[in-house]
């Protein structure tokens, strides 16, 4: 029986998403409070695979156990795992769901903050300066489409794919600082992270929205802005097709 997971985690304490041998990882600490409570083993599968101290507001992944589960398995799960993970609902899926292949949009947030404050130090970026907010989003603007982001990519280009769909990038400003919101179908490693550290450079003057664009078109990752720090990237929303969309489904239940 396939089972869909949605929860969200805080992410600094840990060594990213995906299972390592060396790190606590948030899938490895489900796979394991899972198995427990199943009695079997249990292997995670998710929609994505944040870095080390990336957080998610909303995460989604699947899981296939037994056919029938805990009435109150969020429950036991929730009181088994870290205060940092928090499940918010487990419901039976379609066999042919698939957390990360299903997905057809996601959506990411990055904040700064411009004063320094020690309750955002864990998720947000402080940058001391303020930033010139239009050039920033004259930046953001043209990367909307469908175009090769190698130059924000680390590391190999998966399947030699660099092609993403972006359908919305925009910088608002607040109170408190700054605000990157991004929605693609696809994202590369470290790309939303390359696009901030890039785009700020060109808020601090450092870099105008032409270099900008030159850099982008240009492909080379050697050529853009630092990644910005990875504590202010937060995983947002998660999008499927009608086929695999989430629904209410009524859990098959055992008693406690």
């Amino acid at each position: 029986m396939r089972y869909s997971i949605e929860l969200a985690y805080e992410g600094t304490h840990f060594g990213g998403w995906q299972v390592q041998n060396n790190a606590v990882t948030v899938q490895g600490e489900i796979d394991k409070a899972l198995s427990q409570i199943c009695n079997q083993t249990i292997e995670t599968m998710g929609c994505g695979r944040t870095d080390a101290g990336v957080h998610a507001q909303y995460f989604v992944a699947h899981f296939d156990g037994p056919e029938t589960i805990p009435h109150d398995l969020a429950i036991r799960l929730n009181k088994l795992l870290p205060q940092s993970i928090g499940i918010k609902k487990i419901q039976p899926a379609d066999p042919t769901f698939h957390a990360r292949f299903s997905a057809i949009q996601r959506e990411y947030h990055y904040y700064i903050h411009q004063s320094k404050n020690p309750f955002l130090s864990n998720t947000s970026w402080w940058l001391g300066t303020p930033l010139n907010l239009e050039a920033m989003n004259q930046c953001a603007s043209s990367i909307i489409g469908k175009n090769g982001f190698q130059a924000f990519c680390k590391g190999e280009i998966p399947h030699g794919n660099p092609m993403c769909e972006v359908v919305l990038a925009q910088w608002s400003a607040s109170q408190s600082g700054y605000t990157f919101q991004i929605q693609a179908n696809r994202f590369l490693r470290n790309m939303v992270r390359a696009l901030v550290g890039t785009m700020v450079e060109v808020g601090q003057g450092k870099l105008t929205a032409a270099d900008f664009n030159t850099i982008f078109l240009g492909g080379s990752r050697s050529e853009a802005g630092a990644s910005a720090p990875a504590q202010g990237l937060h995983l947002t929303n998660v999008k499927y097709d009608p086929a695999h969309a989430l629904q209410n489904a009524r859990v098959n239940q055992t008693s406690p």
